[in-house]
């Protein structure tokens, strides 16, 4: 007996049968593509699903935004955050009864689910544009409150030790301050969840004034961070009963931070390690 193809998530269904007379004889194939396929699809980009299906980047983009997406990355964040997976269903009902064995299965793979989902939705692009400004920076400023500041100490350790120009301020009033006095080439990088906190959103603005690249790590598109950012690198994160999508995406940011910090050191390896000896040999002066 073949195997059914999994059902596309219903929000994404019901735009697809309502925009279905207005798409062209091109875009029906890639709507067709999105409704057998939608597992498949979040792993894809836009240049290989053209080719997969051929069609044009265009087409797919049209495709879309007919569908009521920005583009095929907005889509992506969709399907990937209602289609139900297995693994899904196995960490999304924590219930009060289970025992503490059980509890840190489905939060382990509550997490690791979250890292699965940002790889499907993470933009390529973006990230590796994101590379290049990093390496490029007279100065990197990191910018986040509440539980991002954790993410941006960490951001800032791992940078700062491999000799980049990395710094940060974490007093939230401050951090405007500091933004509002970065010099030629800076990039300031904030770190939002929600991506509309008010204290991040007035830095990245004075910032965004001085002529700064703005770089974002976020879990939402369309919020005012984002259309602030020259770069959105954007998670995913599901919400669970006892679990809200903001304690998720603390696992992706930091698992995007590691993969900037990773790609940043093979660039530039001769200085990253002389960096991190250097750095290892302060520290060895604190160690008992």
């Amino acid at each position: 007996m073949s195997q059914q193809p999994p059902l596309v998530p219903e929000g994404v269904q019901a735009r697809l049968r309502a925009a279905s007379p207005t798409l062209t004889e091109t875009e029906q194939r890639v709507a067709q593509f999105i409704d057998q396929h939608p597992e498949e699809m979040i792993h894809l980009s836009v240049q290989a699903l053209a080719q997969r299906i051929q069609v044009s980047e265009a087409t797919i983009v049209r495709c879309c935004r007919t569908l009521g997406y920005h583009g095929l990355r907005d889509l992506k964040l969709a399907l990937a955050a209602q289609h139900a997976k297995p693994l899904q269903r196995i960490h999304e009902d924590i219930l009060p009864e289970d025992e503490a064995s059980v509890v840190v299965r489905k939060v382990l793979q509550s997490d690791i689910q979250a890292i699965a989902d940002t790889l499907a939705v993470l933009d390529e692009q973006l990230f590796a544009r994101a590379v290049e400004v990093l390496l490029q920076a007279t100065r990197i400023e990191f910018y986040g409150i509440g539980s991002s500041l954790p993410i941006v100490l960490d951001a800032y350790y791992r940078f700062a030790r491999i000799g980049l120009p990395a710094t940060v301020v974490t007093d939230s009033a401050m951090q405007a301050v500091s933004a509002s006095q970065l010099p030629v080439g800076a990039v300031a990088f904030a770190i939002s969840h929600s991506g509309q906190t008010r204290d991040t959103l007035a830095a990245m603005r004075c910032a965004h004034q001085q002529g700064a690249t703005v770089i974002l790590l976020s879990s939402h598109l369309g919020t005012p961070l984002y259309k602030l950012a020259d770069i959105a690198l954007i998670t995913a994160a599901r919400e669970t009963a006892f679990r809200t999508a903001s304690m998720t995406s603390r696992i992706a940011h930091l698992s995007v931070i590691d993969a900037l910090y990773v790609a940043i050191a093979l660039r530039r390896p001769e200085a990253a390690l002389a960096a991190l000896e250097r750095s290892a040999e302060v520290m060895a002066e604190h160690a008992l």
